[in-house]
């Protein structure tokens, strides 16, 4: 039985595959649409210079330019995710510091860091195309989530810390125990000797 569930840790390498395409997808089609993009702007902006265009709307094309940035980071959340969930069920693999998954907790912590920014990306967008009424309401609706995520991280970090701390002062305590019983054995025996 324990070589069947061994086994079936490898099961997780559909996900992985899946998510690695995915967030390929997201890469390529967001950076060709971006490259696109600039191109036109290059030929608009000449255009604009030769005085046959009006100017452009600025916040029309910073609009345009978040979102571009809110694909990639979809596409980098789903590449994380396929990394950590290998590195958890698979095998290590050589990544820089900040994408070494050990744990759920891990992997949990470094998408909700994502998602936060796609979530402040978003208001961002809609800072410049939205009304002051639309924006308050989206902002309220993004800065809950935000809130509730960030309390959520809090809150696990310090149970972690308490766990920590209670197995380390019950390692200290077993340590002095056996210091103590140690020291009661030396006692006896030089009590015996003399």
């Amino acid at each position: 039985m324990q070589r069947i569930l061994t086994g079936t840790r490898y099961l997780i390498i559909i996900p992985v595959i899946g998510l690695v395409l995915a967030s390929a997808i997201f890469f390529v089609f967001g950076g060709i649409g971006l490259i696109r993009m600039l191109l036109e702007l290059v030929h608009t902006a000449i255009e604009i210079l030769a005085g046959e265009m009006p100017p452009l709307d600025r916040n029309l094309l910073i609009v345009e330019v978040v979102e571009y940035v809110h694909t990639f980071l979809v596409g980098t959340v789903l590449f994380i995710t396929a990394v950590g969930l290998y590195q958890l069920f698979i095998t290590d693999v050589k990544f820089p510091g900040w994408l070494r998954i050990d744990s759920t907790e891990d992997l949990e912590t470094n998408l909700i860091g994502v998602t936060v920014v796609v979530l402040a990306v978003n208001f961002m967008s809609r800072v410049f195309l939205g009304t002051p009424d639309t924006v308050l309401q989206y902002g309220a609706g993004i800065a809950l989530p935000i809130a509730a995520l960030g309390i959520f991280l809090g809150l696990r970090a310090w149970g972690t810390k308490m766990v920590k701390d209670s197995h380390h002062r019950r390692t200290d305590v077993h340590h002095e125990h056996s210091d103590q019983h140690h020291n009661h054995g030396e006692q006896a025996q030089d009590s015996a000797q003399l």
